[in-house]
């Protein structure tokens, strides 16, 4: 059974995954019981998986000293998610099987669904029941339901990365948001704080990361708009004060997409020279491979 086409919920998970994987130690601590110390040594393993009927790629694979533990995000409930974590936790637990060799011992990791969205009937728990011969048993799923947590429990809990997806909770809302001001403005404030404090507990590079993948999400939820404008103010203003963004001022950047192509090459090269990354010229300026090759020729030639 193959995974869906992903969405830019799965993408943004995916990036904190590869890249950001120091989140996912309180996400584990949360969900699992554990209480390991935000510094703990975190491996991610591979997470694509080549069976009969195609190639299955999961969301997150970690290791912590001799435990695996295996997250999936999903945007929407799902009918057939309880199967397909049994499908992947086992396709997980046979390759470690074959790789320690014999005797074989099938153990299965510890697993969770995230739902960024949730109803009345999306379970607490995942359950397959398995049988063999006269004996049954059930492989359960942990739940979390990301909307259930208000900011102050996700800043109490160190659950940081459920903040890029903080603004799906009131994609039902920006209709009548948009035309009421005072509303309007307590979401406004929300983000101010969730994003002072984010720039006050982070490491620059950490800050710059996960905000970036804050509007990154925003933008796609969010219809054009006064609440996406000021959203996305709050949060790139916050950003682009840091010293490794100075070249995001007013004085040099177009924005994200604005400006000639040279202007764009111009914006990229400043990012890069100020000690911006590859992954934070294409997050904020939409820069493609060329723009960048092009931009570090010119670094050179200047």
């Amino acid at each position: 059974m193959k995974k869906q086409k992903g969405t830019v919920y799965d993408d943004v998970f995916r990036t904190m995954a590869q890249k950001m994987p120091w989140l996912f130690v309180a996400l584990i601590n949360e969900v699992f019981g554990t209480n390991y110390p935000d510094d703990v040594k975190l491996i991610q393993l591979r997470n694509e998986f080549i069976e009969e009927n195609g190639k299955v790629v999961t969301d997150s694979i970690f290791r912590i000293e001799d435990k695996t533990f295996h997250i999936e995000c999903q945007s929407n409930p799902d009918g057939t998610m309880a199967i397909r974590m049994f499908e992947y936790d086992f396709a997980i637990a046979l390759e470690k099987a074959i790789n320690e060799g014999s005797p074989y011992e099938i153990q299965l990791p510890e697993s969770c669904v995230l739902y960024l969205r949730h109803n009345d009937k999306t379970p607490d728990e995942l359950h397959v029941k398995v049988t063999s011969g006269k004996e049954s048993l059930i492989y359960r799923t942990q739940v979390i339901k990301v909307q259930n947590y208000s900011k102050d429990d996700i800043f109490k809990k160190k659950l940081l990365l459920f903040f890029p997806y903080y603004i799906m909770r009131y994609e039902n809302e920006f209709n009548e948001l948009e035309s009421d001001k005072e509303k309007r403005k307590d979401l406004i404030n929300e983000y101010r704080e969730i994003v002072g404090k984010l720039d006050d507990s982070l490491e620059d590079s950490q800050f710059t990361d996960l905000v970036g993948l804050m509007m990154k999400i925003a933008d796609y939820a969010i219809p054009k708009g006064i609440i996406r404008r000021e959203v996305r103010e709050i949060m790139g203003g916050k950003v682009l004060t840091l010293n490794t963004e100075k070249w995001f001022s007013k004085g040099h950047a177009k924005g994200r997409t604005e400006g000639r192509a040279e202007e764009r090459i111009e914006n990229i090269a400043m990012l890069l020279s100020r000690g911006g990354t590859e992954d934070q010229a294409k997050l904020f300026l939409d820069a493609t491979d060329e723009e960048i090759e092009l931009a570090r020729k010119s670094m050179v030639e200047s």
